[in-house]
């Protein structure tokens, strides 16, 4: 059982260095009996110059081995107190870091859906226009949504914008992002993309979607579908114009039958 600290344990390198400790005590206390006996003259001899040497490490040695013992302990002692705080600050350290990217997890994203918010779209679309990038945004529409909560419950709404989202999250690229920017709208940035890209992508997300199978709390099948309208954007394109054409080809999905996708022309708007 351990006591104030220190460990009851002697290591080989502790016990060395008495030993080590004892032989110097003696070979001093030889030597300071001699140089004693010679500058006062003494004619004892040997004998008294050999009981001073042997009463020298029995008088010092105890005390000395007791301090270096103590000494030991101690720094032992700092040592591992040390390498306990050092590793508490390794923990908490790791732990704040988690904190810090939960956080800025929770400040872009959309709680439902996991998509990017409306803010972190927004700062990905001007990124990308300041680094003279180009592509296509896409910007989706659940059909009939309002119908859906008015008839269903929110609990089957909720269910429907998860499945969306998901459907999103699975149709476009990595280097692509995808946002929910209201209440059902949701928003893809297809980086660097060409029109026939965006066509693709905005047929092969529709698509998705409408092979999406939920049913009601009442065990009734509920239709999902999504019109999508897409437009270009550039370095000298802004953010508004990009979304209000994107919003008018959507409005023309809608307004032709909903459950489609309308892109429109490689143009850009200067700015």
């Amino acid at each position: 059982m351990q006591s104030d600290g220190f460990s009851p344990m002697i290591s080989r390198a502790m016990i060395r260095r008495i030993v080590i400790l004892t032989i110097v005590t003696v070979v001093l206390s030889l030597l300071i009996t001699s140089f004693i006996m010679w500058i006062t003259d003494q004619s004892a001899g040997l004998p008294l110059a050999l009981s001073i040497a042997a009463f020298c490490p029995l008088a010092v040695t105890p005390f000395a081995t007791f301090v270096f013992f103590r000494q030991t302990m101690e720094l032992e002692a700092a040592h591992k107190a040390l390498g306990e705080a050092h590793q508490s600050l390794f923990e908490l350290h790791a732990k704040l870091k988690d904190a810090h990217r939960d956080l800025e997890h929770r400040a872009n994203h959309d709680s439902m859906t996991g998509l990017a918010n409306r803010d972190r779209f927004l700062a990905r679309l001007s990124e990308l226009k300041r680094k003279s990038d180009s592509g296509y945004l896409l910007v989706i529409d659940a059909d009939r949504f309002k119908q859906i909560n008015d008839h269903h419950g929110h609990d089957a709404g909720d269910r429907a914008l998860l499945a969306v989202g998901q459907a999103i999250s699975s149709s476009i690229r990595a280097s692509d992002l995808g946002a929910r920017i209201g209440g059902e709208e949701f928003a893809v940035v297809l980086q660097g993309a060409s029109r026939s890209d965006a066509v693709l992508t905005a047929e092969r997300l529709r698509a998705s979607v409408e092979r999406i199978s939920l049913t009601t709390a009442d065990g009734k099948p509920l239709k999902i579908t999504v019109s999508i309208g897409g437009a270009p954007f550039g370095p000298h394109s802004r953010s508004k114009e990009v979304l209000r054409a994107a919003d008018s080809q959507l409005y023309a999905a809608k307004h032709n039958g909903r459950n489609q996708a309308l892109i429109a022309e490689q143009t850009e708007r200067a700015a």
